[in-house]
């Protein structure tokens, strides 16, 4: 897991600073709802690691820290991005995504109200 950390100024968020852990899984799920309910192009994701879980490999596989390193940095290009588009701020899936601490995934799509 990652450690999403956020400080703002914006008035729209309701938390100046937070930190939540989040998986691979949980990238994917934010950018499949931005993909479905909002207008915005979505920045792809830093690739799946499938090759890297296969036995009988020579490194540590998902586990390895140049490995790692990589997929955070791509996931924080990704996220910065989309934090970053007025469009996609008003989105709650964002929202709960950086501020609260689990992910309600049956929540109800829609914009939050300041």
């Amino acid at each position: 897991s990652y450690c999403s950390s956020l400080q703002t100024n914006l008035p729209i968020f309701k938390l100046k600073e937070s930190c939540v852990r989040r998986r691979y899984s949980d990238f994917e799920w934010l950018k499949n709802e931005l993909e479905r309910d909002s207008k915005i192009v979505v920045p792809p994701l830093p690739g799946k690691a499938l090759k890297r879980q296969l036995p009988f490999r020579g490194d540590e596989g998902i586990f390895e820290e140049s490995f790692i390193e990589e997929r955070r940095q791509g996931l924080e290009q990704f996220i910065n991005k989309i934090a970053g588009h007025p469009l996609a701020q008003n989105e709650r899936c964002l929202h709960m995504f950086l501020q609260e601490e689990t992910i309600d995934r049956n929540y109800v799509p829609g914009k939050v109200r300041q």
